[in-house]
């Protein structure tokens, strides 16, 4: 027995003639040898098929571009930051016995007059930190693994952009895991 086979002259036809129509009726049959066949024309055994016009969307225009310098105090909604990313610490870096590290922030364009930085440790506010530079310090920061986030905020406190999350890792001695003394060789 012979598997169906389909007639795609006629099928062609009609899928590239469909988006000009604005809806069709198409009949759809299958003849003796098993073959299926569609035609715009009706046949004595065909199966009569509604094709319905394809859905459409249109989409919405692009947002004008700023004419402003980027530092300036343009509304919120005009102001976006095209680079938001944390690059210091780089994500799964580890720190060897130290409480301190540094966190830098790169932003295009620069922070506007208005807005404001800040970093979320672990979920939390880091509080007592400088809103207006991209460069931060960390100190006393616990052994273990965190997680780093930066978010601009603009006056109104609306979140403007955040950085995707940076895991680091703080490895400090312990008593099961102390630092060994290593004495140079002479």
């Amino acid at each position: 027995m012979r598997a169906p086979r389909l007639t795609l002259l006629p099928l062609a036809s009609f899928l590239l003639f469909a988006g000009v129509a604005t809806a069709a009726t198409v009949y759809k049959w299958v003849d003796e040898q098993g073959v299926t066949h569609f035609s715009d024309q009706p046949h004595p055994q065909a199966q009569q098929l509604e094709v319905k016009d394809a859905q459409t969307f249109k989409g919405t225009p692009p947002a004008a571009a700023s004419t402003s310098s980027t530092n300036s105090a343009a509304p919120a909604a005009a102001r976006t930051y095209g680079v938001c990313e944390l690059y210091r610490p780089e994500n799964d870096e580890v720190f060897l016995n130290t409480d301190t590290l540094t966190a830098k922030v790169r932003l295009e364009p620069n922070l506007a007059r208005g807005d404001k930085i800040y970093l979320a440790l672990d979920g939390k506010r880091v509080m007592n930190q400088p809103t207006g530079s991209s460069d931060f310090v960390l100190t006393e920061v616990e052994r273990g693994t965190h997680v780093l986030v930066a978010v601009v905020e603009d006056p109104s406190q609306k979140v403007l952009c955040a950085t995707p999350p940076v895991t680091f890792h703080v490895r400090q001695p312990s008593v099961q895991a102390p630092v060994k003394n290593v004495r140079p060789r002479f």
